[in-house]
């Protein structure tokens, strides 16, 4: 597929700030908060294929929901080393969540677990599946290809510093913590745009999770191509689930075009997998049990977005 890429800036904002504005949010929401800045931790002790998450930090929000569940553009595909090229990070490690290539799941569906290092070739990237059985097996994914959307952090991998958070027990109503953490940015850092991206553990308790089953096996319509989005349940979710999971995640407060770029409504896109072996993996919603709830996060900022084949700008323009 032909690539469009436009871009915008995220303000430039330090650590500090974003860290202050995080526990001052983060806390009204869960019983223990600690965030602090710290060097980065060797991330290869957990299972990542680079150090750190500093170095020409940025992000990519590509394609949409339409290139996924409209029938014209089902099958969809791209190439995310192709888009690091394009946008100055071909030298990088890449994380982050996005759909399966079909065309490297044999037809199939699934949940794509980006964990990449593209400077070295080397893989830790996971795709989970729904299986005959409607159980999550999940498996190692050795390709760069992913589905009609997908959302990438991609840096150095070199260590810096970061921003470490540590939470036990949730009191608020966000079962999120990427949401939650949005809404501390977005009331404490008014009219800033700005974004994350990193990995977190889901040290204790359990979540909710869905992993997109195979089209053959969605029996409904379920997809609005007027609307250009879902708007009836089709997944195959999971609950509860955990602990013991890693998270890849890349998240952002609004968008710093205005709207223009059509980023991801949710403002927020998170995959996980188990660091114990277990087969659960696919797509973090939000915990279950709030008094167990406990995370260990590592977080850098992002300063810019490209966005890839912005799919609803181009579907706006045909009507």
């Amino acid at each position: 597929m032909e690539l469009t890429i436009e871009k915008a800036k995220f303000h430039q904002i330090s650590l500090k700030q974003v860290s202050e504005a995080l526990k001052k949010g983060l806390s009204k929401n869960y019983i223990e908060v600690d965030v602090s800045i710290v060097e980065c931790p060797d991330l290869r002790k957990w299972d990542c294929p680079a150090e750190g998450i500093s170095g020409n930090q940025r992000i990519i929000d590509v394609g949409g929901e339409p290139y996924m569940h409209d029938k014209r553009f089902i099958g969809t595909e791209f190439d995310y080393e192709e888009i690091a090229k394009r946008i100055g990070s071909e030298q990088s490690y890449a994380l982050g969540a996005g759909s399966g290539a079909m065309s490297c799941l044999e037809g199939h569906c699934g949940e794509l677990i980006i964990n990449e290092n593209l400077i070295t070739n080397e893989s830790k990237s996971i795709i989970a599946q729904v299986d005959k059985n409607n159980k999550c097996k999940s498996t190692s994914y050795n390709h760069r290809k992913h589905g009609g959307l997908g959302n990438i952090y991609y840096s150095e991998g070199k260590k810096g510093d970061v921003i470490k958070i540590k939470i036990k027990g949730r009191s608020g109503e966000q079962g999120s913590l990427p949401q939650s953490m949005r809404t501390a940015l977005i009331e404490n850092l008014q009219n800033v745009s700005v974004a994350l991206g990193g990995v977190f553990r889901i040290l204790n308790g359990k979540i909710k999770s869905h992993v997109q089953p195979d089209y053959a096996d969605i029996k409904h319509e379920y997809y609005d191509p007027k609307q250009m989005k879902c708007v009836k349940d089709f997944l195959q979710f999971y609950e509860p689930i955990g602990p013991h999971f890693q998270c890849y995640s890349v998240l952002w407060t609004n968008d710093p075009s205005g709207g223009k770029l059509d980023l991801r409504e949710s403002g927020e896109h998170t995959h996980f997998h188990s660091y114990k072996g277990a087969q659960d993996a696919g797509h973090y919603h939000f915990d279950v049990t709030p008094n167990e709830i406990e995370y260990e996060c590592y977080f850098n900022t992002a300063e810019e977005v490209h966005r890839v084949n912005n799919i609803y700008k181009e579907l706006k323009n045909t009507k």
